[in-house]
């Protein structure tokens, strides 16, 4: 028996393997059990339906197993319509975190979907795998929902993993390095942090497990030994722990890793301003970036988030990375339910700050309140929660138009790309320049770098024509009210 496990189409531009589908590889192998990936998220034409029925074809599996996201589970649940269009007889798993929160309810509204996986799925997936090889029944399995003759059974809460290292190393050679930038490692699952937004506090009861040293330059090794030239640590907070990042950094200067390899890393900004060393150990060892959440340049708003930091910290963290060489990305989110226009503006500006100072800056527009976050809860209890055919989001408390935002930022980046879209580093200042026109929209002012525009299109033409219907665009949701 094969089991083939999917990660569904996002956005086509998967960057690193999709290591939850590596791990349960890995425990479904190291138990006997055949098992293959198959990534839909890699550049290609049809979000990858043509090239899951040909691994369909070439495996046959009696059991997909589908992982997904929030923002991508459409499209895992798309996959399990494929599957069972090309074969009725194929068990569907999902699982992954948005399933784990929702599991009962993608039961009930999607008769394609035939178990769902809740929370850690190595050893729950890999006995269920055995059950159903065996024809055993289900219910004895904790952490999985699924259906019996028609009505929907959950079973018994699964405890959380205790000791990372008793399970396998990720089954990174199921997947081939050209197909992706980097690869990736998790040294640890957790973190102790209270982010309102995230649901990391839900799907491990903030709780932190830890990797030994040992375990984990093994699995660097083996990296390495697959031709890895950048690997992306993908712990939810690599940084808490200065100790822990001093001693692994050691570890990986000893063994020569940071001569043949890049090393990338999520953390926290004000970890960095605890213990301003840590960005020079990290840059000696190998590590080329530092991706961290500034979230908002308003207090008001950070202290919403509970994020526990102020705008000086992230100031102060950047320059710490920027003076040893280890480059921030930081990222923001534009619009949350208690954002108004003076804060969005204080996050716009703060944002322009780090990255004039040597930072890059990433952003989304708008805040999405995913199913197991705190945010979420409260916004349903407050009455303030929309969701839309799997798109969730929510309506203001401060009487903010999110569709006039959302138009304004699309404005934005038009007006960027016929600005600077032919900079050569266009890729990397967009959301500057992109926000830099936010900021003036938001004012109520056209910027005047566009409106310069007509200077050198004055003829009439393709050009023109888009220029004429963003500057239209722009002064129409100037006319509105805020």
């Amino acid at each position: 028996m094969t089991v083939l496990l999917v990660n569904p189409y996002h956005n086509g531009k998967a960057e690193i393997p999709p290591l939850g589908l590596e791990y349960l590889a890995s425990s479904l192998l190291s138990s006997g059990i055949a098992a293959a990936i198959a990534d839909l998220d890699v550049p290609g034409g049809d979000n990858g339906h043509e090239y899951l029925l040909s691994q369909l074809r070439r495996y046959s599996p009696d059991i997909v197993g589908v992982t997904a996201l929030s923002d991508s589970f459409k499209s895992a649940r798309a996959v399990c319509r494929s599957i069972k269009d090309y074969s009725e007889g194929i068990l569907t798993v999902v699982g992954g975190i948005h399933p784990t929160f929702i599991g009962e309810p993608i039961l009930e509204a999607c008769d394609e979907v035939d178990v769902v996986v809740r929370g850690e799925g190595e050893i729950t997936f890999r006995e269920l795998v055995a059950a159903h090889l065996q024809k055993k029944p289900l219910v004895t399995i904790n952490g999985i929902s699924f259906r019996d003759r028609g009505t929907i059974v959950t079973t018994g809460q699964r405890n959380l993993i205790k000791d990372l290292d008793a399970l396998p190393l990720p089954a990174h050679d199921l997947v081939h390095n050209d197909i992706y930038r980097t690869r990736s490692i998790s040294t640890s699952r957790g973190c102790f942090h209270s982010c309102t937004f995230c649901s990391i506090q839900s799907l491990y009861k903030r709780t932190l497990r830890l990797r030994s040293a040992e375990s984990i330059v093994e699995e660097i090794e083996q990296l390495i030994g697959l031709g890895a030239q950048r690997i992306m640590f993908t712990d939810d907070n690599f940084t808490f722990s200065f100790q822990r990042v001093n001693h692994l950094c050691g570890e990986i200067m000893r063994r020569g890793y940071h001569t043949k390899v890049h090393f990338f890393a999520e953390g926290r900004i004000d970890d960095v301003c605890k213990a301003p060393i840590m960005a020079q150990i990290m840059s000696d060892a190998g590590f080329r970036g530092l991706y961290t959440g500034a979230e908002s340049g308003s207090q008001e708003i950070l202290d919403f988030y509970e994020k526990k930091i102020t705008p000086e910290d992230v100031l102060r963290g950047v320059s710490c990375c920027i003076e040893q060489n280890l480059p921030p990305v930081v990222n923001f989110i534009l619009c949350g339910p208690r954002d108004t226009h003076k804060t969005m503006l204080e996050t716009i500006r703060l944002a322009k700050k780090i990255y004039e100072n040597g930072a890059e800056i990433a952003y989304a527009e708008m805040l999405t309140p995913f199913p197991g976050t705190p945010i979420k809860d409260e916004l349903e209890h407050d009455g303030k929660f929309r969701e839309s055919d799997g798109v969730y989001y929510f309506h203001s408390y401060n009487g903010v138009d999110i569709e006039r935002v959302l138009k304004l930022c699309t404005v934005a980046r038009g007006m960027a790309y016929f600005v600077h879209g032919n900079d050569f580093l266009f890729s990397v200042k967009k959301p500057y320049f992109e926000l830099s026109y936010l900021e003036e929209l938001l004012e109520g002012e056209v910027p005047s770098e566009f409106a310069a525009l007509y200077e050198r299109f004055p003829e009439r033409g393709p050009e023109r024509d888009m220029i004429d219907e963003t500057y239209d665009n722009a002064k129409n949701l100037l006319r509105q009210e805020r």
